[in-house]
């Protein structure tokens, strides 16, 4: 298979699969009540950076922006650099070359930096406890 073809085929599942999450929210809602805990917390009882994504990714399906962003930040960053980097495999595949993410090393370096201090952080504000 063509490697454009498979492009193209990708870019027309990636929207589908967010759609059916969408519209499957509530049975994904149910399912998330079987995940297990963060062991992390029940053991030293300090949010780890992952805490919180669960409950993030559900607010966002019910549309609750701000109450996902509430529960983990990592979640609504990953969604944007997510979204472009959708973007500029849709215009690629049909033959447009855009650059919308950062290719610099030091914008990548900022931003896990920037989420270390944000994960520690996190831990002692309570408005930004999970």
């Amino acid at each position: 298979m063509n490697r454009i073809k498979l492009y193209r085929i990708i870019t027309i599942f990636i929207p589908l699969a967010a759609i059916a999450a969408f519209i499957f929210r509530n049975q994904l809602i149910i399912m998330s009540e079987y995940f297990p805990r963060c062991t992390f917390y029940s053991m030293f009882h300090l949010y780890c950076p992952s805490c919180g994504n669960t409950r993030s990714v559900l607010a966002l399906l019910n549309g609750n922006i701000l109450e996902s962003l509430r529960y983990n930040l990592s979640i609504a960053i990953m969604a944007i650099l997510f979204v472009l980097a959708y973007i500029e495999l849709a215009a690629f595949s049909y033959g447009k070359r855009i650059r919308l993410l950062p290719r610099r090393l030091s914008f990548y370096i900022c931003l896990i930096i920037f989420m270390v201090i944000y994960w520690i952080v996190r831990n002692f504000n309570p408005y930004l406890t999970p």
